[in-house]
C-alpha cells in the first residue's frame, strides 16, 4: 500500500483502498507476546491536502493475530479489529504523532505494523478452566477457587482463639 504524491494528485487526491496485505513473520521475530500474523485486511480512505504537504488517511485493520497462550505457552490464534487516523508529512515537523514522508512515497505498512501491536493482548488463554495444567506438587488455579480456597483456610494467629470458642 504504497503511493507517490504524483499518484494521488493525479486523481483528485482522494483515494480509497482496500487490501489484503501479507506480514512477513520475520517482523515480529523476537517479539515475545506476538509470533505473527496472517488473514489481515486493510481498508479505508486518504486525502492530499497539497497546500499544508500533508496526506490524511482514515485506516482499518482486521485480521488474525498468532500469539502464545499465557497458560501453556501454546500458539493460539486471537481475532482483531482496528481503526486510527494518520497523519503524512512531506518535509519535516514537530508535530506528534505525523509520520514523516521520505522519497515523496506514502507507505501504509509501518502504521498498520504499528496498529497490530498496539491490539497485541498482555495474556491471553486458550484452556478451559477444567483443563488447567498440573504437576507435581503444583496446580494452576482460577481466581474463584483460590479465593474459596483463602477462605477455608483458619488464620494459625487465630487458631488457638477457636480452641476458646470450643469450651
Amino acid at each position: 500500500m504504497r503511493w507517490t504524491r504524483t499518484e494521488l494528485l493525479k486523481g483528485s487526491g482522494h483515494i480509497d483502498f482496500e487490501e489484503d496485505v501479507e506480514i512477513s513473520d520475520d517482523v515480529f521475530a523476537g517479539m515475545v507476546l506476538i509470533h505473527g500474523v496472517k488473514d489481515v485486511q486493510i481498508w479505508g480512505s486518504g486525502y492530499l491536502d497539497d497546500e499544508n504537504d500533508r496526506f490524511y488517511c482514515q485506516l482499518n485493520v482486521a485480521g488474525t493475530m498468532i500469539v502464545p497462550d499465557s497458560i501453556t505457552d501454546e500458539e493460539i490464534e486471537v481475532s482483531f479489529e482496528t481503526d486510527s487516523d494518520e497523519v503524512f508529512v512531506f518535509g519535516d515537523t514537530d508535530e506528534d504523532g505525523a509520520r514523516i514522508v521520505t522519497d515523496e512515497v506514502i507507505d501504509l505498512l509501518p502504521a498498520v505494523i504499528e496498529d497490530i501491536l498496539l491490539e497485541v493482548p498482555l495474556e491471553v488463554t486458550d484452556a478451559a478452566e477444567d483443563d488447567l495444567p498440573e504437576g507435581d506438587g503444583w496446580k494452576v488455579y482460577t481466581e474463584a477457587e483460590y479465593e474459596k480456597s483463602r477462605s477455608e483456610q483458619i488464620d494459625p494467629r487465630l487458631a488457638k482463639l477457636m480452641e476458646f470458642k470450643d469450651e
